[in-house]
């Protein structure tokens, strides 16, 4: 079964998410604008990058820069508009549930309205293999609303495919779940499954906008 999320063109997705009654874009990349000065990074990856959304936010002190999305054609656009623009900035296709993540660890990684798609234990113990000791997840989690659809209606309907991947995830599941991911990491070092090198990301900071909508 093909993923929805290698149907859905990025010009729909990307002009969805622009519409004023949505706006999700300019939140999500607000979002990463306050995370990088609060936490420091010199390395950051950005899970779920699409074409590129909020690099544009990322200040100097960053020195490496890693985008992952599962579309290659959206890694496509992402990386002619920012190579040159970024340094250090490399992308990379991949289903951070199953495939291999083929980069060395950063300090942060960005997740924004990406756990709602996937299975979270798989995510996060591969994330866990990317994120330095002492690193940060930073995610932003859809959350119920009494006022708004899961995915809100709009003239883009082809975003409508991923309706029946989407599953809102409560942020104690996913600090649990974390610290899950967190703990089989620090037991595989011990054991020399990591050549002794912990990669353990011990700390969970989960963004939850209630209004948030699809």
């Amino acid at each position: 079964m093909t993923n929805p999320w290698l149907e859905i063109p990025l010009s729909d997705y990307e002009s969805h998410m622009a519409l004023p009654k949505i706006a999700q874009a300019e939140m999500l990349a607000s979002q990463f604008s306050d995370a990088l000065p609060r936490f420091a990074p010199e390395s950051v990856a950005v899970i779920g990058c699409a074409g590129g959304n909020g690099l544009d936010k990322i200040p100097g002190s960053v020195k490496r820069v890693v985008g992952v999305d599962i579309n290659p054609d959206y890694i496509a656009s992402a990386f002619f508009r920012y190579l040159g623009r970024i340094p250090g900035l490399e992308f990379h296709v991949a289903d951070i549930q199953s495939d291999p993540l083929p980069f060395a660890p950063v300090d942060l990684i960005y997740a924004a309205l990406v756990f709602e798609y996937v299975s979270l234990p798989a995510s996060l113990s591969n994330l866990s293999r990317v994120c330095r000791l002492g690193g940060r997840l930073v995610s932003v989690l859809q959350q119920p609303s009494a006022h708004v659809h899961e995915v809100s209606p709009s003239p883009y309907t082809s975003v409508q495919a991923f309706v029946p991947l989407m599953r809102l995830i409560p942020p104690t599941e996913l600090v649990e779940c974390a610290k899950s991911a967190c703990e089989r990491r620090r037991q595989a070092a011990k054991t020399g499954a990591t050549g002794g090198r912990d990669k353990v990301n011990s700390r969970v900071n989960s963004r939850v906008n209630s209004r948030v909508n699809s």
